[in-house]
């Protein structure tokens, strides 16, 4: 798969949990509907004032979609990441943006390959430029990093 759709699809998977945490669902959204009403629809780059169209590898989809329903403990993560983050604000109380951007990471993270680890996280980082600020990705970055020591992730 070319690098361009698949940071499309991570961008996509995202947006999915985004939606789900905005929502605040306990229920999943359907993926079926959420690629129906996705897949081609425009995307605007706001720094660069120009917008593209959102095209992904749905089975790559499918493939995140059901590993995050199916296998993400959010109620851990989400203690984990309290313990890891040297902010005042539990993470709770953070912007969906970032909350969404985390549990894809993590929850991609938990199926890759050791050897592929370095390049999901990159891409995800580059992802997560064009949506929050610097100071933000580097929290991100940070909150990874000892995750991923911590948990061993890359040590499968």
């Amino acid at each position: 798969m070319q690098n361009f759709i698949k940071s499309q699809t991570r961008l996509a998977f995202i947006q999915y949990i985004f939606q789900s945490e905005f929502l605040n669902a306990d229920v999943f959204p359907s993926i079926e509907d959420f690629q129906k009403h996705f897949y081609n629809s425009n995307i605007a780059i706001i720094d660069e004032k120009k917008e593209f169209k959102l095209k992904f590898n749905k089975n790559y989809l499918n493939k995140l979609f059901n590993n995050y329903k199916t296998n993400f403990d959010k109620n851990n993560i989400i203690k984990d990441i309290n313990t890891y983050s040297s902010i005042d604000r539990r993470f709770e109380k953070w912007d969906n943006i970032l909350k969404s951007l985390i549990f894809a990471i993590i929850s991609e993270l938990k199926i890759t390959d050791e050897k592929k680890i370095k390049i999901v996280f990159n891409d995800y980082l580059n992802i997560s430029k064009s949506l929050v600020s610097l100071k933000e990705t580097k929290l991100i970055n940070a909150i990874i990093q000892k995750y991923l020591d911590k948990n061993e992730i890359s040590k499968k």
